[in-house]
């Protein structure tokens, strides 16, 4: 048996076929965010996972209760330079913390037409469906993305349960048809993919833009990497392993260069 038939082989182990896929998802777009999502359609609509930057942009949130919290909350915690506006009467004792420290800019009125102008993105999260559909005509008509709390299927857009590891970025949605089962997903993600795994991503970055010189055929980058997502090297990095980790990526990189020059590869 070849050294890489022996590779695929170890790769029927339990579980692993599910943590290569995810790892070999991530080299395509290491460049950017890198994600998996999971994507259940709802209604006639198709979803299309998409990455945005919110960098320089003002979203506007109308709503100032729990759901418009939760909202705000999810915006902040991207970490851009964002402006986020909320339109409500009132707002939670936690919106209001956050436009005193002026994380958040408060419109202390009722919505009204007219008054989503310079807004990216459209949040209609109010407790009154009449208003927030209001809030979705005015969006669409302007060519504003919408997500509408109460009409997942109304929304130009929704968000899906995540889990960020660093720049790693794992999603999961169900269309709007089942948000329970996106939590579920969610949860089994961040069990299986610890917070070491955003670390490691870090190191693979540096590792692979290194890879360029010491194996410039693509053949050898492809068996090395192969080799590299061994189950037990994954293991390293979810028990917090990563310099060990490390070491075995290294040496396995050595050993293929070797067996190339030589013409054993």
């Amino acid at each position: 048996m070849t050294e890489e038939a022996s590779v695929d082989n170890h790769y029927k182990e339990k579980g692993s076929c599910r943590l290569l896929f995810f790892f070999e998802s991530i080299w395509g777009i290491i460049t950017n965010m890198n994600n998996i999502h999971v994507l259940f359609g709802g209604g006639d609509c198709v979803l299309y996972p998409l990455n945005i930057d919110l960098s320089g942009r003002t979203i506007i949130v109308v709503g100032g209760g729990k759901v418009a919290e939760r909202k705000v909350c999810g915006i902040l915690a991207a970490g851009a330079d964002v402006s986020v506006r909320v339109i409500a009467p009132d707002m939670s004792a936690r919106l209001r913390a956050l436009a005193r420290t002026g994380k958040i800019a408060w419109m202390k009125e009722s919505y009204s037409y007219r008054m989503l102008e310079g807004a990216f993105l459209v949040y209609a999260a109010t407790d009154k469906r009449e208003i927030n559909a209001s809030v979705a005509a005015e969006a669409k008509e302007c060519g504003i993305l919408v997500n509408i709390a109460d009409d997942p299927y109304g929304s130009s857009f929704q968000i899906p349960s995540s889990v960020r590891r660093g720049d790693l970025l794992l999603t999961a949605s169900t269309g709007g048809g089942s948000p329970a089962l996106a939590r579920s997903i969610r949860m089994e993600l961040e069990q299986l993919y610890p917070a070491a795994f955003g670390l490691w991503l870090k190191r693979v970055v540096i590792l692979r833009s290194e890879l360029q010189a010491m194996l410039p055929i693509g053949k050898d980058r492809r068996l090395y990497w192969r080799m590299a997502l061994r189950p037990d090297i994954l293991a390293m990095v979810r028990n917090g392993e990563l310099e060990k980790a490390e070491v075995e990526l290294r040496n396995a990189a050595l050993d293929i260069g070797a067996q190339s020059s030589d013409g054993s590869g």
